[in-house]
């Protein structure tokens, strides 16, 4: 795999070898999942190192990772991923861990594969076996919508205050 630079891109070409691998197609946009696969949506991270960044639980989607160092795909079930945030008191660019945070490899040990050509079937397990938590699916919906009314209403009432106080934003 080639190196791309920056964060934003930096699993661009891990989304394309699964895409290649899995007959997967991309997600129409990111806030669904990187790809879909059968009209699922999946998450896919390139490690640089055993940390994987900006891993959104509350997508409950899988999480498929390719480690640079040991040339490996990881593919984790939604519920194994929040059960590992789970374990955390913040998140990684929030309070609330379930909206950004980061995984250790070392952990997800388990879900490694031994050969790219079970990414398809993995992925497609990793799936069915999270659906079995709808209660799960639930709570992180929940989370992601009460964390959005707090955005938006901390939007409102900061606006509001630098407007009363004619602050420029």
């Amino acid at each position: 795999m080639d190196e791309t630079f920056g964060i934003s891109y930096g699993g661009r070409q891990a989304e394309e070898e699964y895409i290649a691998r899995t007959g997967a197609v991309p997600a129409p946009a990111a806030s669904i999942g990187d790809v879909l696969l059968e009209d699922y949506p999946v998450e896919i991270k390139r490690a640089k190192s055993s940390t994987l960044n900006q891993v959104r639980a509350v997508k409950y989607i899988p999480l498929v990772a390719y480690s640079v160092p040991q040339q490996r795909w990881y593919v984790i079930p939604a519920h194994v991923v929040v059960a590992e945030i789970s374990r955390k008191t913040r998140g990684q660019h929030s309070e609330i861990p379930f909206e950004s945070a980061t995984l250790s490899l070392a952990r997800l040990y388990r879900y490694r594969l031994s050969s790219p050509d079970e990414l398809r079937l993995a992925t497609l397990s990793a799936i069915e076996s999270s659906s079995t938590y709808p209660r799960l699916r639930q709570e992180m919906i929940r989370i992601r919508d009460e964390a959005r009314e707090l955005a938006d209403q901390s939007l409102s009432n900061v606006r509001a205050l630098l407007a009363e106080l004619g602050i420029e934003p």
